[in-house]
């Protein structure tokens, strides 16, 4: 029987294309080609927590959340060995787990976002359906390429989020939560409603294609902008944190309801990031006010 790791390795991502998304298998075939190669050469069964431990400590150029995505296909590769009774144990288990330290955010002030959405009437409605759509509903990017005209009910003030697209296709959204309805502000409603809605997709290209990703809209478009306004850079996801803090300074919305807004499985991202940011940025702190009059 077949004892390499690199027998096992390829069984791991033989078995995950029966059974992930397509975007999905090409993250793992990629930490296997790119992370987890140093490790074809050995025969499973030689393969020791230190040796883990040694490697694990040689990678510099990234965070834990990536060294967690790569422990977690090591881990699946040695089960499969496990299952087969080639070792007697998976090694990972002798680790220390990573601990992940949620990403510390910088969202727009609310004059950087007047000055961007006034700059984009510059551009063509696409890219200004684009923007405010990711400032007045905090949708994810590949979710705002996915959408259909049909998917915007302008009668009720709802937008459905059904899809998500990448440059590995179009999937179902992130999660199940992902999938769900979002109203539609009055801000955004003005800017909708000019849209053409006889197209499938609400943005399409001159061949009437979606897009595949905001590639054309970063580099374009939104970089220009910033750089032009004198803004610090930050990627158009960050429209997504910037609707989030927002909500939830202005006493808008509750966590619970942001989570749902957002498709999050549940408010741990929202204390995690937002509340936390909001803990931290304390110079718009009204001092003024009486907490005992």
């Amino acid at each position: 029987m077949k004892t390499s790791f690199k027998h096992y390795a390829d069984l791991y991502l033989k078995f995950g294309s029966n059974d992930w998304k397509y975007s999905t298998y090409c993250k793992n075939e990629g930490i296997v080609k790119n992370r987890l190669s140093c490790f074809f050469d050995y025969d499973i069964k030689d393969i020791k927590p230190s040796i883990i431990r040694l490697w694990l400590n040689s990678i510099v150029d990234v965070g834990s959340k990536s060294k967690k995505h790569y422990l977690n296909s090591l881990s699946c590769i040695f089960n499969i060995a496990l299952q087969d009774e080639i070792i007697d144990k998976n090694p990972i288990v002798y680790l220390k787990k990573l601990t992940y330290t949620a990403p510390k955010i910088e969202p727009f002030t609310d004059n950087e976002v007047q000055a961007i959405l006034q700059e984009s009437k510059r551009y063509g409605l696409n890219f200004r359906l684009f923007i405010y759509i990711g400032f007045f509903t905090g949708m994810r990017t590949g979710e705002i390429l996915a959408l259909k005209n049909s998917d915007i009910d302008l009668e009720n003030r709802i937008i459905s989020i059904n899809a998500t697209r990448s440059r590995f296709g179009e999937t179902l959204p992130k999660t199940k939560k992902s999938i769900r309805k979002i109203p539609i502000l009055n801000a955004l409603y003005s800017v909708l409603k000019d849209r053409k809605n006889t197209k499938e997709y609400l943005l399409e290209t001159q061949y009437g294609l979606p897009y595949r990703d905001c590639y054309i809209f970063q580099h374009n478009y939104w970089l220009p902008i910033l750089k032009k306004l004198n803004i610090n850079y930050r990627r158009p996801y960050t429209m997504r944190h910037t609707y989030a803090t927002n909500m939830l300074y202005r006493n808008l919305i509750t966590p619970v309801e942001l989570a749902n807004l957002l498709g999050h499985s549940s408010t741990k991202m929202i204390y995690d990031v937002y509340v936390n940011y909001l803990n931290r940025n304390l110079n718009d702190f009204d001092r003024n006010i009486s907490i005992y009059s």
